[in-house]
């Protein structure tokens, strides 16, 4: 099996790009340990890559290196890291076998100083790439297959191409060097292992590189920092560009274009640093939320971060909290290029923002722009009227007028019935702004408003999941099983009992896409699709179920200009229907499935478990598809351990236990206590604890035991459980923390050590050291003193882990904070994490899993293994 140095990258560190180049092809053959419990099967993808060499479509992105001076397509399906002048581009292609390595492709793109590698600024090109390829040559005992003349953006450049092996395994790679201003190369290289290197790797280099174009670099002075304030940008886009923002110190330091793997000599880890190098985030992108067609490019919206597919690419461009969101959760996305715009995502921290030529990923939020708040939840944009509506999860909408260059800002204190927003549409040029709220709907118009609800309309309930608006005017809303179509003030209402034929939906409707010919495609959350004639009261097209159409809950409904119809799901990815047939789309091999994190655990063999809103699975590596577990049957799952039988614990409403074939429900009627249990843990003796919200209940292997008020605990509500020995340190929502030991109670308070808060919410050991999280900061106990931990605050800690000589800290809404050794630090979504709301900690294989509430997991890689 391929060594696991393949991995590991180097950061913060200034390394040549010659020892770059090799490090290329110790990414091309990352490798995974073999997996002792073979992952459940999964469905058949409809869109998967194969080896079949096939024309490659060229992605509508352009990635622009603002500081090198060039801009470049993206081939379809490949992930993207940038920074400064710098773009690195991985494609994994999963082996079949789970005890064979991924295939990796990768591309990595830079613009450097002939001095770099030691050579004279009047060197030729041909020495220039001789000296870059010699010690890959040398690393790999390759041979030099071909050089030849290449043009890179209309210069005359050089182009080498090599063949090698590392750890017996044959690879393919390929050199270019083109001139870029005085004593300056751009340099191109691609690497892949030589089975996918003829199929895959060679046809994606060469239509990148037939897209190359070179313009005037921008000057940044080392120790610059980016501009934040967004230039103006043109009226309309369709092609939008991702502009790497300039590097913050000289581009060779910094640069993550071409990543460096530590394969000639091993050199000391150097202090994590912030970079997308240390990180990764793990997120599921098929847990969808809404679709944008702009040109070529589908954009979508979803929970794991913002996907770029180029209709018809089996795979598609992810960027996350790497590459320069704010946020992976996304709620909505809409093309809306009114000045300073382009495509828009909303989300928890405001406006997700890609443009054509303001600077590609900014974020706009109640900190730097006019909107009031970041709970984004809608959208709605066009710019031949001339407006933008921002609808907000709590706080009503805002509303921008483009002709007059004004912001004004409806709530219930101006207008609107709900400060709950779901859903926005507009009539004309904001004639009506539709508001769906959870109770019901708000027509805007003007300083009136209108407010229909099941008492006053005929509205069968309050419960809207869909509002479009067509050409002529007509407003249209999806409700439970039924169709809304409102013309002025004329509403008709169309039902299953009233269609004329089979395939209406039954469920709540939650898209509505209105078609030019008057006829209106619906979807339910089961899946139910169905093109409804209003006129006939019948569907003159209806499906469920069928071939090449992805799995419920369905999530949006959208048209494209051609007519073609796309719906998202949550969890399922997304498909398309053309006329003549559907066709499914999965953003392959996600480490996760689903993203609100709830907990995570290491086994006692080393696997990493997790619960998200996808369910319990077995996470194997941030890029193969987890072993996800059957339902549990536990509702509102809130904790899971691992214990040292080898049977997995998880529970909420209730428990349930795997004993790696199936599940044991454990409930009220078994002992348990009435109450929803927050923590778990195991002591000296095997026993398992299952603190609850009124009590602890320790399972026995036959029978429940539970501590409770009545029984002398200060507060039942238990949040935290943690074994020392013989002891067990128990954290409470109200009594403080207490030690049980030989059946006796203590009980240690903010008035008897001083605690900041009696509300205990995490617990850590570190040898005698005792760290207690608290939702009024962070303190050690050591000997019956309580000191501070500074560097945290005041703030609510929800997570803690002592590895080694790093510590971890999770808080509720100020993300992470970590000495791994060297002085504190703070993670936020600004940087890399998906959530400021830490739900997870673990550390497994000299690496971090960070979880958040919402946007997945993010792995920090600690140690360098060789």
């Amino acid at each position: 099996m391929r060594s696991s140095s393949f991995r590991a990258v180097s950061a913060g560190i200034t390394l040549l790009l010659l020892v770059a180049l090799i490090g290329l092809i110790g990414l091309t053959l990352r490798s995974q340990p073999a997996v002792t419990i073979r992952p459940a099967p999964t469905p058949t993808r409809t869109a998967t890559p194969t080896l079949t060499p096939t024309p490659m479509p060229v992605a509508d992105v352009r990635l622009v290196a603002s500081t090198g001076g060039y801009r470049v397509q993206p081939p379809p399906g490949y992930e993207v890291a940038m920074q400064g002048a710098a773009i690195t581009l991985t494609r994994i292609v999963s082996a079949t076998d789970e005890h064979q390595a991924d295939n990796v492709s990768t591309i990595g793109l830079d613009v450097l100083p002939l001095t770099t590698f030691g050579l004279p600024t009047n060197s030729s090109l041909e020495e220039t790439a001789l000296r870059i390829a010699r010690p890959l040559l040398e690393r790999t005992a390759g041979e030099m297959n071909a050089q030849e003349s290449i043009s890179v953006g209309g210069r005359s450049g050089v182009a080498l191409s090599i063949q090698g092996t590392v750890d017996g395994e044959p690879v393919e790679a390929r050199i270019v060097v083109a001139p870029h201003g005085s004593g300056q190369v751009f340099v191109a290289a691609a690497t892949a292992p030589s089975v996918i290197w003829a199929a895959e790797t060679e046809q994606a280099f060469t239509r990148l590189l037939q897209s190359v174009s070179f313009f005037e670099p921008e000057a940044v002075a080392a120790g610059a920092t980016p501009q934040t304030t967004p230039p103006p940008a043109p009226t309309s886009a369709l092609r939008g560009e991702v502009i790497a923002p300039p590097s913050p110190t000289p581009t060779v330091a910094q640069s993550t274009a071409i990543a460096i793997a530590s394969l000639v000599t091993p050199t000391p880890t150097p202090a994590p640093v912030r970079s997308s190098q240390a990180w990764t985030v793990v997120s599921d992108g098929n847990w969808m939320n809404d679709l944008a067609v702009v040109g070529n490019t589908i954009w979508i919206a979803s929970d794991g971060g913002a996907l770029a597919w180029t209709r018809g690419s089996a795979t598609p461009v992810k960027f996350t909290t790497l590459n320069g969101l704010t946020a992976n959760r996304l709620t909505a996305v809409v093309h809306c290029p009114l000045p300073e715009l382009g495509v828009l995502f909303g989300s928890d921290d405001g406006l997700q923002v890609i443009d054509p030529r303001a600077g590609g990923w900014r974020s706009w939020n109640s900190r730097n722009s006019e909107l009031r708040y970041d709970d984004v939840s809608a959208l709605a944009c066009d710019a031949e009227d001339g407006y933008l509506v921002v609808g907000y999860t709590r706080h009503g909408i805002d509303v921008f007028d483009a002709r007059t260059g004004q912001w004004r800002h409806l709530d219930r204190n101006s207008g609107l019935a709900s400060n709950n927003v779901r859903k926005v549409a507009v009539v004309g040029a904001l004639e009506q702004i539709w508001v769906i709220a959870d109770d019901g709907v708000t027509v805007a118009a003007g300083p009136d408003s209108t407010f229909y609800s099941a008492a006053n309309s005929p509205l069968e309930n309050n419960r809207i999941g869909a509002v479009a608006v067509a050409e002529d005017g007509v407003v249209w809303l999806g409700g439970e099983g039924v169709l809304y179509r409102i013309e002025g003030d004329a509403w008709t209402v169309f039902s299953a009992e009233e269609a004329a034929n089979e395939g209406f939906p039954l469920r709540l409707i939650v898209g509505v896409a209105p078609t030019p010919d008057g006829h209106v495609w619906i979807g339910d959350v089961d899946g139910a699709i169905c093109r409804f004639d209003p006129v006939t009261t019948a569907c003159v097209e209806a499906f469920r179920g069928e071939e090449g159409m992805a799995g419920a809950p369905l999530t949006q409904l959208t048209l494209d200009a051609e007519g073609r119809l796309y719906f998202t799901t949550a969890g399922d990815g997304y498909s398309v229907y053309d006329g003549a047939g559907w066709r499914k789309f999965v953003k392959a091999n996600e480490g996760i499935k689903g993203n609100a994190v709830r907990g995570a655990v290491v086994g006692p063999e080393g696997a990493l478990w997790a619960v998200t809103d996808g369910g319990v699975q077995r996470i194997i590596a941030p890029n193969r598809p987890p072993q996800v577990l059957p339902d549990a049957g536990v509702a509102s799952i809130r904790a899971l351990y691992a214990a040292r039988n080898g049977e997995l614990w998880v529970a909420g409403e209730g428990a349930s236990v795997w004993d790696g074939e199936s599940w044991t429900p454990l409930t009220a009627e078994d002992g348990l206590l009435d109450g929803v249990v927050q923590a778990i843990a195991e002591d000296s003796r095997g026993r398992i604890w299952l603190g609850t919200s009124v009590g602890v209940s320790i399972w026995n292997g036959a029978v429940f035991v539970n501590l409770t008020e009545e029984a002398g605990l200060p507060s039942g509500n238990i949040q935290a459980l943690l074994p020392d020995g013989e002891a067990m340190w128990i954290g409470s929502a109200g009594g403080g923390l207490y030690r049980f030991a030989r059946n006796q109670l203590e009980v240690f308070t903010g008035e008897n050590i001083g605690l900041p808060s009696n509300a205990i919410t995490a617990l850590a050991k570190d040898g005698d050291l005792l760290y207690i999280g608290t939702d009024a900061g962070l303190v050690e106990l050591r000997n019956g003193a309580v000191a501070p931990v500074p560097a945290v605050g005041e703030r609510a800690v929800t997570q803690i882990l002592a590895q080694g000589a790093s510590l971890w800290v999770g808080t509720q809404d100020a993300g992470l904070f970590y000495d791994a050794g060297d002085g504190w630090r703070q993670e936020t979504t600004e940087g890399a994490l998906p959530s400021n709301h830490v739900t997870a900690i673990v550390g497994v294989d000299n690496a971090v899993w960070i979880g958040g509430a919402v946007g997945g997991f993010v792995r920090y890689s600690v140690l360098t293994k060789e």
